[in-house]
């Protein structure tokens, strides 16, 4: 039996110490706005928790009143309208601690991966960050989280050691892999199907150099020289050390005032190195990357831990895109030829942005204390993306600029994907195989047997196939 949703929610807003907002709200449109703005939710309620006994009251109301709940603290990763479902975002969770002799942190679930970084510089440690400066550090390994430090040191959910869990029934757990092995396992890669968290523990990782600095940047090439810049990266990969990534892509930048006059209307290729080892070292390595080109911006040089988000240089305020994303077998030239083409053939069509990240070291080797976002076999991680003006975006012309990637590379692709490069409607049905989904299934069976937790990434329906095989 269920009660009167708007009483409820009434009476919830004069219990918390946060806050809750509702479509009769001043600021709800703003407020329900998620990062990628092409996706149009709609949530019954919007919560900003100030304390754990906030999100209890949440998950009691929940319960009450047949609602789901949902967690997003900066809006990343949203996929669909979230019709009766309560939005939370926990970003008064701002606790961030380090342990630099234990070479650990603990981090709330609303601090961003920009405010981590500057607090570990100067301390001789990075974390497993993603590229850019506004993700929620507590989401991304729940997704997985690939790192361009993962080569060395694996995914970013392998490095968290606890968690703190709200589950639907309100009951805080601390969750490690002595506690509850299987729950454990489960959320480091399973998103937000579990519970809601709000705190995670996870290890730091020493840098090699004594002055502490990371060496690396983006070299950027005119478009024409896609073609040779990113195959000079691909041969380059089977030769470098664990400690030194590299990631290529293609942007077409649109014919408008935000864009420098020289560029609008361009097509520009690029290289971005991210390296652990020293200056002579790496240089080296990407010399043949260096050479392939002439490049016209050139950003290579020492770096603090704390400027590492410049290295992708992504936005950082909200957009509008549609994307996908794909995992590559193998990224030999013909697949990087393939790649070039289908952008190619996409940007008349509104094709903005292509990425390539080549994958490899302690991400392919895994571990048996992996979560189930562990070994990824395949050789990169890619993703293509129309960026464009709002919930309005042509959608079905979207998919034919997708599509003209995505058709010459099929013979390319892979089993299996990072759950952070999932597409907006994918479920986790991709991302791991049917013993993964089923094990994830009766975890989820165990934790939230109402299933009022709604996850970002959702398990497939009971009988739809996973992707078994190669990742």
């Amino acid at each position: 039996m269920t009660h009167d949703i708007p009483s409820e929610l009434d009476r919830l807003r004069t219990t918390l110490r946060g806050t809750l907002l509702t479509a009769a709200d001043p600021g709800w449109d703003a407020a329900r706005a998620p990062w990628n703005l092409s996706v149009d939710q709609h949530p019954r309620a919007i919560v900003t928790p100030l304390d754990v006994e906030d999100v209890r009251a949440v998950l009691a109301t929940a319960r009450t009143t047949g609602l789901a709940v949902t967690v997003q603290p900066h809006g990343h990763g949203a996929a669909d309208a979230l019709h009766d479902v309560i939005l939370v975002r926990p970003t008064r969770f701002d606790e961030l601690s380090i342990d630099v002799g234990a070479r650990t942190a603990r981090v709330g679930a609303g601090v961003d991966w920009g405010r981590m970084l500057a607090a570990l510089d100067g301390t001789g440690l990075v974390a497993l960050a993603g590229s850019n400066s506004e993700v929620s550090v507590v989401g991304y390994p729940l997704a997985g989280g690939h790192s361009g430090f993962g080569r060395a040191f694996g995914l970013a959910s392998n490095a968290v050691q606890a968690i703190d869990l709200l589950t639907a029934d309100g009951t805080l757990t601390r969750v490690d892999a002595v506690s509850d092995p299987d729950l454990f396992w489960a959320l480091r890669g399973g998103g937000g199907l579990f519970g809601i968290v709000t705190a995670v523990e996870f290890r730091l990782f020493p840098l090699p150099s004594t002055d502490g600095l990371l060496y690396g940047g983006k070299l950027t090439f005119p478009g024409a020289a896609a073609r040779s810049v990113l195959a000079a990266m691909s041969e380059v990969v089977p030769h470098l050390p664990d400690e030194v990534s590299v990631a290529g892509g293609m942007v077409h930048l649109p014919d408008a005032a935000f864009v420098p006059e020289p560029l609008r209307g361009t097509t520009l290729a690029s290289v971005d190195v991210i390296s652990l080892l020293d200056r002579d070292i790496t240089e080296r390595l990407i010399e043949p990357v260096r050479t392939a080109g002439d490049a016209i911006a050139d950003t290579i040089g020492s770096f603090p831990v704390g400027r590492l988000p410049e290295v992708a240089a992504e936005p950082v305020a909200p957009v509008a895109a549609i994307d996908h994303g794909l995992l590559l077998r193998t990224i030999q030239p013909a697949a990087i030829d393939a790649l070039v083409d289908g952008f190619d053939r996409g940007i008349p069509l509104g094709l903005s942005l292509l990425q390539i990240r080549p994958l490899g070291g302690a991400i392919a080797r895994g571990s048996s204390s992996d979560g189930v976002a562990g070994r990824v076999g395949g050789a990169a991680l890619v993703g293509v993306s129309v960026v464009g003006a709002g919930p309005g975006m042509d959608r079905d012309r979207a998919a034919q600029a997708i599509d003209a990637v995505l058709e010459p590379v099929r013979d390319f692709e892979g089993r299996g994907i990072v759950a952070t490069f999932l597409s907006a409607g994918d479920d986790l049905g991709r991302a791991y195989d049917t013993a993964a989904i089923a094990r994830l299934r009766t975890v989820k069976d165990r934790v939230d047997p109402d299933g009022m937790m709604r996850s970002n990434r959702m398990l497939p329906r009971e009988g739809e196939p996973a992707d078994d095989g190669e990742g």
